[in-house]
């Protein structure tokens, strides 16, 4: 079965700050990304030498666009957290 994607945490145009951080051995690296959310969504995990596990390992991502123009896509684990700023 085939499951479906999480239901979007945010509207479009919401001003967000996302955490993450990233442990290895006894150190811990944090980055924080400021954007606009566009949209939320998922991609395929793995690719063709993985057989069409695309089907179905699915990540959850939210795309960001900086005040730059920049375009960030998040992928998201169950270390990230977000901060509302404000709506746009």
């Amino acid at each position: 079965m085939i499951p479906t994607p999480p239901k979007p945490r945010f509207e479009p145009g919401t001003r967000v700050r996302a955490t993450q951080r990233v442990r290895v051995g006894h150190r811990e690296w944090s980055t924080q990304i400021v954007g606009v959310v566009e949209r939320e969504g998922v991609r395929p995990v793995g690719g063709m030498e993985m057989g069409g596990k695309g089907l179905y390992c699915r990540q959850p991502t939210i795309r960001l666009r900086r005040e730059d123009g920049e375009v960030i896509d998040v992928a998201l684990d169950e270390w990230t957290r977000f901060e509302v700023l404000s709506a746009s």
